[in-house]
Formats: C-alpha cells, sequence, structure tokens
C-alpha cells in the first residue's frame, strides 16, 4: 500500500518536496501558482494536494450542477427521461486537475506516467475519507495512466469532450498584415469588417493599478459569459487577477476593451514558453453585435500571439466552431469518468456514454498550400 498524503492548503505541505518534483514539468504546478486559488470559495471548491513517495496530484472537489452537465446529452427525440433525471442531481465531483485552468497537467512524477494501481489507491482515500463516490479524470491526467493491462478498468468510463482549439502562429508572421494574407478572400473581407465596426474602441493594457481601478466592472463582465456557458463548474473570483499580476513567475496579461472610456470588455492571457493560453473574459452583449466585440477580441489575442512570438494559441474549450473562423483546429479530448460505488456505476454508465459534444462544422479560412 502506498503512502499517500493530502492536504488543502500550501502551508500544511513539504514546499521543498513539492517543488522538487515539479521543478522540470509545469510552472503552473508549481505551489506559488497554486496558492492563489486558494482564495475561491471552499465550499465551492475544495484544493487537494496529494503526495507521494515519488509523485505529486493537484485537484479539486467540487459540485456539478445537473442542470448543465444534461447539455452534453445527445438525443433526438423532444423528451429524454435520462436528460430529466440528470437536471435534478447536483454531483459532488473529485477532479485530478485544475478546474480553472483546465489544459494544464496537474501532476508530476519521477517515471513521467501514473501507475493505474496507484490512481485506483487514490481514489479508494477519497473515496473513504471524503465520501465521493464520482471522479472526472481530465485529458492531460487520464492519457498518462499506465494501465494494468491493455486497457484502462472497466469503472474508467472515457467520454470525449469539447476539443481545445489551437492556432498555430506561422514564425513569419510579424504583424496582423501577415495572417491577413494567410486567409481566403472570404474570411479577410470579415476580418475587415470586424476592424471596421469595432475601430471606435480603445483597447489598453491593464498594469496593477488599472486592474485595481477595473476589477469589480470585470467581474460584472466575467459573469455575463459564465451565466451564458453551456457547461460550467464554480464560478472563478477575478480578484486572483491580482495575484496572478504581482507574481513574477509567471507571465499574466490583461486587456480591456473601451468605448468612450466605458470598460465593455476584457481578455486576459497567460504565456507558457512558446504558447499563448487564452484565459478568461468578460462583455457586455448589449455591445457585442454593434462593434463585433467577441471576434475583436479575438483577433486580438491573435495580434498579441505574433507580437509574442508564440508557436501557437490556446483558445480553450468553448465555441469551438466559431475559434474555428479564425484558424483554430480542434485537438481532440478522452477524459474519463470513475464512479466508486458499483450501484451507482450500473446506475450512471448507461447516461455517461450519452454524454458527448454538440456537433459542429469546422471552418478552414487559410488558403490551401
Amino acid at each position: 500500500m502506498t503512502l499517500i498524503n493530502i492536504h488543502h492548503s500550501v502551508a500544511n505541505l513539504d514546499a521543498h518536496k513539492w517543488n522538487n518534483i515539479v521543478q522540470s514539468n509545469s510552472k503552473f504546478l508549481a505551489l506559488s501558482f497554486l496558492q492563489h486559488f486558494e482564495k475561491l470559495n471552499k465550499s465551492e471548491l475544495l484544493p487537494f494536494y496529494i503526495s507521494t513517495k515519488e509523485s505529486i496530484i493537484y485537484g479539486h472537489l467540487i459540485t456539478i450542477k445537473g442542470q448543465k452537465a444534461a447539455n452534453y446529452l445527445q438525443n433526438n427525440k423532444g423528451f429524454s427521461l435520462k436528460k430529466s433525471i440528470l437536471k435534478k442531481i447536483d454531483f459532488k465531483f473529485f477532479c485530478f486537475g485544475n478546474t480553472h485552468f483546465s489544459n494544464t497537467a496537474t501532476f508530476s512524477n519521477s517515471k513521467k506516467l501514473l501507475n493505474e494501481k496507484l490512481v485506483l489507491e487514490i481514489i479508494s482515500k477519497i473515496k473513504k475519507d471524503f465520501k465521493v463516490n464520482f471522479f472526472l479524470l481530465p485529458d492531460h491526467f487520464h492519457s498518462k495512466i499506465t494501465p494494468s493491462t491493455t486497457n484502462l478498468s472497466a469503472k474508467f468510463n472515457s467520454l470525449t469532450i469539447d476539443p481545445d482549439m489551437v492556432l498555430k502562429i506561422n514564425p513569419k508572421w510579424e504583424s496582423i498584415d501577415d495572417y491577413s494574407e494567410a486567409i481566403q478572400s472570404k474570411y479577410k473581407k470579415r476580418l475587415r469588417k470586424v476592424f471596421k465596426k469595432s475601430k471606435n474602441l480603445k483597447i489598453k493594457e491593464f498594469k496593477l493599478t488599472d486592474l485595481k481601478e477595473n476589477l469589480e466592472k470585470m467581474k460584472n463582465l466575467y459573469n455575463n459569459v459564465y451565466s451564458k456557458s453551456s457547461f460550467s463548474g464554480p464560478k472563478f473570483d477575478l480578484s486572483i487577477y491580482l495575484d496572478f499580476m504581482k507574481d513574477e513567475n509567471i507571465k499574466f496579461y490583461v486587456f480591456g476593451f473601451f468605448y468612450k472610456k466605458e470598460l465593455i470588455g476584457f481578455s486576459s492571457d497567460f504565456l507558457d514558453n512558446k504558447s499563448l493560453q487564452s484565459y478568461f473574459i468578460g462583455l457586455n452583449y448589449e455591445f457585442n453585435r454593434e462593434f463585433d466585440l467577441y471576434n475583436r477580441i479575438l483577433i486580438h489575442t491573435i495580434q498579441q500571439g505574433i507580437k509574442l512570438k508564440v508557436n501557437q494559441i490556446k483558445f480553450g474549450r468553448t465555441a469551438a466552431e466559431f475559434k474555428s473562423t479564425i484558424g483554430a483546429i480542434p485537438t481532440e479530448s478522452k477524459s474519463s469518468v470513475f464512479i466508486a460505488n458499483n450501484f451507482l456505476n450500473f446506475l450512471f454508465n448507461p447516461i455517461i456514454k450519452k454524454i458527448k459534444p454538440k456537433s459542429w462544422i469546422q471552418r478552414r479560412p487559410f488558403k490551401e498550400a
């Protein structure tokens, strides 16, 4: 039996041991970064710092609303009993990942892979100590588990989730004009239209003082987007942006979009080596159509990526078809749900097998080589 330690705060950890294991992996798994998320409401999202002799894992215990999970059930009928049942249930889930930084690996060990036996031991301990039956294994975690046989155990219910949309940046691009030259005339015309409609907007890169001044307005703009999302976990507290901005170990950017001195939108990004990761945005939807605001935010992120000389921009998992119109392509994602109770597994396994992203059309704006 492996010795498994679980803590809920950086203050209780052996920071030297943790950072020694993670130092060659990712700065987003360093304790200096993870501790920022401890400001979130622990009744909604409880952080788990899990460590063994050779491994560290970061995860969250959260509640997933059945009302939103039901949006992933695909059916062609007017009424679905499974969907109706799912809407009425809220699930206490343990996620082997950072639910507010979902595209980044949240484990590290000396062997670079996780043994299925160790994962099952961790699941067993969390089930026993925290009365949790549902476990979510994100794609970055699920793909690194070494199975005991040719496949993972039957209780690992695999499912396809929304793809991460990624735009490759041509190293020869020096400005948005070079990007424009690379896309077909139909999309070039669309790009010109976006710039024309948004010409009266002022875009400002926020410093810490700007962030403090505009934070409350940004929270309202973020809530506008959050309330429209088809699937989401607990809300993010944008006050943590202040900590991100002060953190000297990461590169974090926030941009405000103003109309007549009124903040009507914002975007945020993390720079990770040669990759730019788009983070939360906020919109005033009353101005969205008039200024093509959402599209302008996406285009500005491309401008930022070209300026920073990155190789790619990760645009996240929402609005896949819309993001494909700017050239982002999907990275297929397979996650899994583990139900640590035989009866619940029997009951919910058929429902989980029905969960899949909504179909969409992949747009291809770039000229053929």
